[in-house]
C-alpha cells in the first residue's frame, strides 16, 4: 500500500453505542451493496492490501460474522474511538495504524489511497480534512504514538480532534480532501437513506 514498504495494519472502529441511531451500525445495510456496513468496511480495506484488518467492538457486541483472518479486539465502550485505537496500536508490529470507523458508507479505496501515498516515514502520520472540518476517523497513525496515546487515555484527553491540533500536531498531519460526501457519518435514523 505505501510506496516505500512501511508495513500498515488496520482498524475499523465499531464499538460505539448508537444511542442516537438506536441500533448497532455494524449492521446497517451499505445502500449500494445491501451488506453490514462492518463487511464492507472490511471489503473496502482488504481491496486496499496490508496485513488482515482488526475489528474493535464493546465487549459482548454482537456483530455480523468476520472474514477468518480477521481479529477481534473488545474494550468497555467507555472511552470512544481512542480506546479502540490505543488496543489496535498494542496489538500490531507494523509501521502505521490505518483506521477508518463502520459508519461511514460513502468512504471509498480512493479516499484511503490518497492517506496512504503521503506516508514516507515511520514516525509520521496522516488525517483527512476535508471542508467540514478533521475527520480524525479516516487517518493513519504511526505506531510509535502509542505511547502518547495510552497517556492521554489514562488522562481521560479522549478527542482525537484535539489530540491531533494539540499534542500530536508534529506526527499527525492533515491531508486535505475537496468533499465532505466521503466522510458523512451514519448517526441518526434518516442519516442512512438518500
Amino acid at each position: 500500500m505505501s510506496p516505500n514498504r512501511l508495513s500498515l495494519s488496520s482498524v475499523v472502529l465499531a464499538g460505539g453505542h448508537s444511542r442516537r441511531m438506536g441500533t448497532d451500525k455494524a449492521w446497517l445495510p451499505h445502500p449500494e451493496t445491501g451488506q453490514p456496513m462492518l463487511r464492507r468496511q472490511l471489503s473496502l480495506l482488504a481491496s486496499c492490501g496490508g496485513e488482515a484488518p482488526v475489528v474493535s467492538a464493546r465487549t459482548g457486541q454482537e456483530l455480523p460474522a468476520l472474514p477468518p483472518d480477521t481479529k477481534r479486539i473488545d474494550d468497555d465502550g467507555t472511552t470512544g474511538p481512542l480506546g479502540g485505537i490505543v488496543s489496535a496500536l498494542a496489538g500490531t508490529t507494523c509501521d502505521h495504524l490505518l483506521v477508518i470507523a463502520v459508519d461511514l458508507p460513502k468512504l471509498s479505496e480512493s479516499e484511503i489511497q490518497h492517506l496512504s501515498g503521503k506516508l514516507e516515514s515511520p514516525e509520521r502520520g496522516f488525517y483527512a480534512h476535508s471542508p467540514g472540518g478533521p475527520q480524525p476517523l479516516v487517518s493513519i497513525m504511526p505506531r510509535s504514538l502509542l505511547p502518547e496515546l495510552q497517556a492521554a487515555l489514562a488522562d481521560g484527553q479522549l478527542s482525537l480532534r484535539r489530540l491531533f491540533a494539540g499534542p500530536l500536531q508534529r506526527q499527525m498531519s492533515p491531508v486535505a480532501f475537496p468533499d465532505n460526501e466521503p466522510f458523512q457519518n451514519w448517526n441518526e435514523p434518516g442519516s442512512s437513506e438518500g
